[in-house]
C-alpha cells in the first residue's frame, strides 16, 4: 500500500520561502490589504542575527503553498468573489486536523471511524491510501513548525498533483436556501475510487450536487503549473525541489542546445519529440511543455540524443499511481 502523505519526504523545499509578491503579480498595497482583512496570515520569519540587529522589516517572500493561495485568491477575485467568502476559505485551506487522537488506536477501529464519521473522500482514502497516521503524527508533534502545513488541506492538494497527477478542485457551495458555505475537495480520481466500491459511477452524485447547489469551483493544477509557465515563477521551482537531478540535466542539455532529439515518453504511451531548431520561439514554447512534463512526473521514459550520438536516458520513478480498478 501506498502512503499518500509523503509530500513532506519527497519535496521538503515546498516550504522554502523565497518567492516575493511581485513574481506573483501582486501589489504591495493589495497584499497587505488582503492580509488585513484576513486573506492572508504571513508574518515576517526573523532570524537570531535579524533579532539581534533589532531588524523590524523584511522583504516578503512566501513558500510554495502560500504562493499557490495568492494564485487561489487572484483567481477568485478576478470573479469578485468577496472577501468575507475568501477569508472563510482561507481558514479551510489551511487548518491541519489534529491527527493526535488516533494515534494509538487499532487499525480496525481507525477503520471503522472511517466508515461511521469521516467524509466519504477521507473515508476512501484511508481505504485506498492506507496513510501512516502514526507516522503522520510524529511528525506534527515532533517537526519543525514549517512541516504542518504539508498536512492541511491545501497540502493534501499540492500532494494529489505532484505524486499522484491528478487534478483536484476546491468547491464553495451551499443550498440556495441557506445562508451558511460550505467547502470541500472536489478529487475526480479518489471520487471513482469511492463510488466504484459500490459499483456506481461518481458522475452521477456530480450532476446531482451540481443541480441541487450554488457552486463555484476553483480547479488547482493550472494555478500550480503556472510555476512551469509563469516566467516568474519558473526560477523557484528549481528552488522547491520539483526537479530531480536527471531532470535538471535534460533541461540544462535543453537550453545549451546539444542535441538532437529529446524524445519524452508520457504516462500514455505517446511521445512528445523536441528537436532542435533555429526558431528561438518553437523552442522556447517547446521547452516550456518539457519543463511542465519532467517537473510534474507525466513521463515514463526520457531519452536525450546528443549531437555527438551519445544517448541519456532517465525514467520517472517518483510519481506514484493509483490503480482504480483495485479497490
Amino acid at each position: 500500500m501506498k502512503d499518500f502523505f509523503n509530500l513532506l519526504e519527497l519535496y521538503p523545499g515546498l516550504s522554502r520561502r523565497n518567492v516575493s509578491i511581485s513574481d506573483l503579480g501582486v501589489a504591495h498595497r493589495v497584499f497587505f490589504n488582503w492580509k488585513e482583512k484576513g486573506l492572508i496570515d504571513y508574518e515576517h520569519f526573523f532570524t537570531p542575527e535579524d533579532i539581534a540587529n533589532k531588524v523590524t522589516r523584511k522583504k516578503i517572500e512566501l513558500n510554495a503553498f502560500e504562493s499557490l493561495w495568492i494564485l487561489v485568491v487572484k483567481e477568485m477575485r478576478s470573479f469578485n468573489v468577496g472577501l468575507d467568502t475568501i477569508g472563510k476559505l482561507k481558514s479551510f485551506m489551511f487548518t491541519v486536523p489534529d491527527y493526535s487522537f488516533i494515534k494509538d488506536m487499532r487499525k480496525e477501529d481507525i477503520d471503522d471511524i472511517g466508515r461511521t464519521g469521516l467524509p466519504k473522500e477521507a473515508n476512501a482514502m484511508l481505504n485506498a491510501l492506507d496513510p501512516n497516521i502514526p507516522h503522520m503524527v510524529d511528525h506534527l508533534r515532533n517537526g519543525p513548525e514549517s512541516s504542518r502545513i504539508y498536512y492541511s488541506p491545501i497540502g493534501t492538494l499540492v500532494n494529489a498533483i505532484l505524486l499522484f497527477g491528478q487534478s483536484p478542485s476546491v468547491f464553495i457551495f451551499k443550498k440556495p436556501s441557506a445562508s451558511e458555505l460550505a467547502f470541500e475537495i472536489f478529487n475526480p480520481d479518489l471520487e471513482s475510487l469511492f463510488y466504484g466500491q459500490a459499483d456506481q459511477d461518481y458522475r452521477t452524485e456530480l450532476v446531482h450536487g451540481l443541480v441541487e447547489h450554488s457552486v463555484i469551483n476553483i480547479p488547482i493544477r493550472p494555478l500550480f503549473e503556472q510555476f512551469f509557465e509563469n516566467r516568474s515563477l519558473l526560477k523557484h521551482s528549481r528552488d522547491f525541489g520539483l526537479f530531480t537531478a536527471n531532470e535538471l540535466k535534460v533541461l540544462k542539455i535543453l537550453k545549451s542546445r546539444d542535441f538532437s532529439k529529446i524524445i519524452i515518453h508520457n504516462n500514455n504511451d505517446g511521445q512528445i519529440t523536441i528537436e532542435s531548431t533555429s526558431s528561438e520561439q518553437v523552442l522556447g514554447n517547446a521547452a516550456m511543455e518539457l519543463g511542465k512534463t519532467l517537473g510534474l512526473k507525466e513521463y515514463q521514459r526520457v531519452e536525450v540524443i546528443h549531437r555527438n550520438n551519445k544517448n541519456l536516458i532517465i525514467t520517472n520513478t517518483t510519481k506514484q499511481k493509483m490503480d482504480l480498478g483495485k479497490t
